[in-house]
């Protein structure tokens, strides 16, 4: 007799909601697929009606995951609940289709919840992009209206490690700490199912950007509060999902406004209410102005195709790197079976000594990121 999930029980469910940047989902599930061997899992991709051939790409080469093709872009929130929805298990991971985990990622995430029991909070953990910068976003304080002060006039830089002037960042806390964090970063967030029950998914009413910092903030009151896991790292080849350009600016500052509305106007007058809306507008023409800029550097900054290539497999590799350091070599690719988490430690010490990237082993696709995009160089 055939045993359904139900019946069995499920310890983990993984969403992942992609929309385009096919071969980076690609990536990713062939690092999820090594990382959930021996556990009880169950992997959602929900596809938002891309133009790329996601579906036909995931049905060849992964047909072991559950996928939803929806007809329209219904937007990153109802995209996810769709998943959410269906989901079985204990622990839920919503995961950006443009990250990298390593073997053991989620089982130490499991771990976690079996320890911290009944009450848990969301965790979420420490990100590194593509070219081994530490991603700030990954741990985040509530954004209040003088938290949300220093960080949008830049005065947060001033005392970086500042509980109060950057308590956005949680500046009083390193990178590699395990701290509270009530704001956690939707590309790698997770929690208990019976808690999203308890708060609810995703808000809707988010098409895209702060319907994680609502979700993750709504987590952190009905709990014991979010945990932020330094000690845990994945990669997050950040902007690949969403590009860089002036309709996503938009979104982001219309659910920043939203995100206003919604938990901080009832706790102000309309003045004060007035000069928080103002505010964010002015921020949105600088983000925009600051956008033009970067893509004039990002043009100016084209791409060629590395000669110089050490392919990291194992140990002999390794060694042969850590005797020449990467500034030999134009680009370091990783292969998706070794050492990830070691991977992630390098070009965190080595950032922009060279390009980084990683080998898909069962498509036999190398991927590099440079100039806040990744390139395909398997047939270099």
């Amino acid at each position: 007799m055939e045993i359904t999930i139900e019946e069995r029980g499920v310890d983990l469910s993984v969403v992942i909601v992609s929309y385009n940047s096919v071969d980076l989902l690609m990536l990713t599930l062939a690092s999820v697929r090594r990382a959930i061997e021996g556990i009880s899992a169950e992997v959602f991709v929900v596809d938002n009606a891309s133009a790329e051939d996601v579906v036909g790409r995931v049905e060849r080469e992964a047909s072991w995951v559950q996928l939803m093709a929806l007809g329209s872009n219904v937007g990153f929130s109802a995209a996810n609940n769709k998943a959410l929805r269906e989901a079985k298990g204990d622990v839920v991971v919503v995961l950006n289709p443009d990250t990298v985990v390593p073997v053991d990622f989620f089982r130490r995430v499991i771990d976690h919840f079996k320890s911290e029991g009944e009450g848990a909070g969301a965790i979420g953990v420490r990100m590194v992009n593509g070219e081994g910068h530490y991603l700030r976003e990954s741990k985040r304080g509530y954004t209040d209206l003088r938290t949300s002060f220093f960080k949008m006039t830049g005065l947060w830089r001033l005392a970086k490690k500042s509980a109060v002037v950057n308590a956005y960042y949680i500046g009083q806390h390193d990178e590699k700490d395990v701290c509270p964090a009530p704001i956690l970063s939707g590309a790698c967030i997770a929690f208990r199912r019976d808690l999203m029950k308890k708060v609810g998914d995703f808000d809707e009413s988010y098409f895209m950007y702060s319907e994680d910092i609502d979700l993750s903030w709504r987590m952190n009151e009905a709990s014991r509060g979010n945990i932020y896991r330094g000690d845990l790292s994945i990669i997050h080849f950040k902007g690949q999902s969403t590009p860089r350009k002036r309709k996503y600016i938009g979104y982001f500052y219309k659910s920043m406004l939203k995100f206003a509305r919604k938990y901080e106007y009832p706790k102000h007058n309309w003045v004060v209410n007035m000069m928080t809306k103002c505010g964010i507008v002015i921020a949105y023409g600088f983000a925009m102005a600051r956008c033009l800029v970067l893509r004039h550097l990002e043009f100016a900054r084209s791409f060629k195709a590395p000669k110089r290539v050490l392919v990291v497999k194992g140990e002999e590799e390794w060694e042969m790197l850590e005797h020449t350091g990467s500034r030999a070599y134009e680009a370091i690719v990783f292969d998706i079976d070794s050492d990830l988490g070691r991977a992630i430690e390098y070009m965190r010490a080595h950032a922009e000594e060279a390009m980084y990237g990683f080998r898909n082993l069962d498509s036999g696709q190398m991927l590099v990121f440079y100039n806040n995009r990744c390139h395909d160089i398997t047939r270099r």
